[in-house]
């Protein structure tokens, strides 16, 4: 059995460092005197007790780069201990697998790729991840080339969002011996990284800003409120609570978004919040508390004398629909016909009538089958009156009664949007089988700019939060706000 050299040097990896020095000054093979006498004695250390900071974890899978110096690849394998051992390697440092399998005493999987071909190190490591989802992975950069080491650290990275329990590692050195222009026996240790995505709020306010910047707000809270127990850092709650408050108006949960609009300035009036960046938008805040609000009183009273509730609630409806556009063009339509019919609806409340019960008179009713005709191009005697007002009879209705804002929208465009509200009820969720086509909602969302208060010189409204010139992202939210 051949001697230790860890043995003959009574234990003591120090001991046979500067054994190995003096060889080496005096003349002889750096890299022969290594094998000779230093590897087997570290390897027989890392064989067993490996050096890992900050502590050994039972990985089960580890993914390695292999270059032309595998020594320190060995120690990963040692180190990260997993029963499944994946090896990444080149044409030319697949010569040194042998002999990777005889220091660990490992199977290995080895798969070639090319020094260079990042893009196969992302879908090798997406494959092996796929394959082993839910065991922790341990992915070691030590070896191989910089493109191979980079890519397996950003596939690391990345991947680690969706598999939690993926580590990226390496094996460094506490000690380097310039002399030697090696590290010094004895100091290497495998080093396991924290997950960016858990150590650093940061990360995820990057997520929450993409997320809430594309209107994902629930899932924006989400993040933010991971973030709060993260770091204990509480603004974090408050950006958790605004991105409610717009997920409850997008989801249209008025009372919801009030709950949560009303608690967030009540915490941004408080000493400890009065510098933080979401009072900069307080007024915009307010404002759309305040039709939020109003919107919640319409909803509960059904009262259309609430106009700002009529007003938000419309806007709202109609972003929703220009939002799902192409995506879902019968939601698209629904969304736009019943903004359309809700402000209808108030203008004929002006009136003192109402749809479900308008109470029409034997003159008015034929003067209303007259209108109606005209737009609908028929014959008085053909067109059909029903016990309550549709939204073509409330234009009709609105025509005769000589309102000034359905009064300025020509008769061509009514006749117009008669034929797209026709092909609306024979729409795929209402009655029939039909799907409306893009150029159909862009009329039903066209139709509302004749009757939306912006239009007529009445009070602006507070836009919807996602809309354009609303206040997008008030405050930035970001790690560090």
């Amino acid at each position: 059995m051949a001697e230790n050299p860890l043995d003959r040097a009574g234990g003591d990896l120090e001991a046979l460092w500067l054994q190995y020095k003096e060889a080496v000054r005096a003349g002889g093979n750096p890299q022969a005197l290594y094998q000779e006498l230093v590897w087997p004695a570290l390897l027989e250390r890392w064989r067993r007790e490996p050096s890992v900071y900050p502590s050994p974890q039972p990985f089960a899978v580890s993914v390695h780069t292999l270059g032309t110096s595998p020594e320190a690849t060995a120690l990963a394998v040692l180190g990260g201990g997993a029963e499944k051992v994946y090896v990444l390697h080149t044409a030319e440092s697949a010569r040194f697998l042998p002999r990777l399998r005889e220091d660990t005493g490992k199977d290995l999987y080895p798969v070639e790729i090319g020094k260079s071909d990042v893009a196969a190190i992302y879908r090798e490591v997406k494959r092996l991840l796929e394959k082993h989802p839910d065991v922790p992975v341990a992915l070691d950069l030590t070896s191989g080339t910089k493109a191979m080491s980079a890519g397996l650290a950003a596939a690391g990275f990345f991947f680690q969002r969706f598999f939690p329990k993926v580590r990226v590692v390496y094996v460094d050195n506490e000690d380097y011996d310039p002399e030697l222009r090696r590290p010094r026996a004895g100091t290497e240790r495998l080093v396991i990284l924290p997950n960016p995505h858990e150590a650093l709020a940061e990360v995820d306010a990057l997520f929450a800003k993409e997320l809430y910047g594309r209107g994902e707000f629930g899932k924006a809270a989400g993040y933010f409120g991971g973030m709060v127990g993260k770091t204990g850092d509480q603004q974090y709650l408050l950006y958790k609570m605004l991105a409610e408050m717009y997920h409850a108006w997008r989801t249209l949960d008025a009372q919801g978004a009030v709950r949560q609009g009303r608690a967030l300035l009540g915490r941004l009036s408080e000493n400890a919040w009065l510098q933080h960046p979401l009072n900069e938008r307080r007024k915009t805040l307010e404002a759309q508390v305040a039709l939020l609000e109003a919107v919640r009183r319409f909803l509960e009273a059904r009262d259309f004398g609430e106009k700002a509730g009529v007003y938000g609630l419309a806007e709202t409806l109609l972003r929703l629909s220009q939002e799902v556009g192409e995506g879902q063009p019968v939601l698209a339509a629904l969304y736009a016909y019943r903004a359309l019919e809700l402000l209808l609806q108030e203008r004929l409340a002006l009136l003192g009538r109402r749809a479900e019960a308008p109470g029409l008179s034997p003159e008015e009713e034929g003067a209303l089958r007259e209108e109606l005709a005209r737009i609908l191009r028929l014959s008085p005697e053909k067109a059909r009156l029903g016990d309550k007002l549709g939204l073509l009879d409330l234009l009709a209705f609105l025509r005769l009664k000589g309102d000034p804002v359905v009064g300025a929208v020509p008769l061509s465009e009514l006749q117009g949007l008669a034929g797209v509200l026709k092909a609306r009820n024979e729409a795929l969720l209402i009655h029939g089988f039909r799907v409306p086509t893009q150029k159909e909602v862009g009329q039903h969302q066209g139709g509302q700019d004749h009757q939306n208060p912006r239009g007529t010189g009445s009070r602006e409204t507070p836009r919807t939060p996602w809309g354009s010139d609303g206040p997008g992202r008030p405050g930035a939210p970001a790690g560090g706000g």
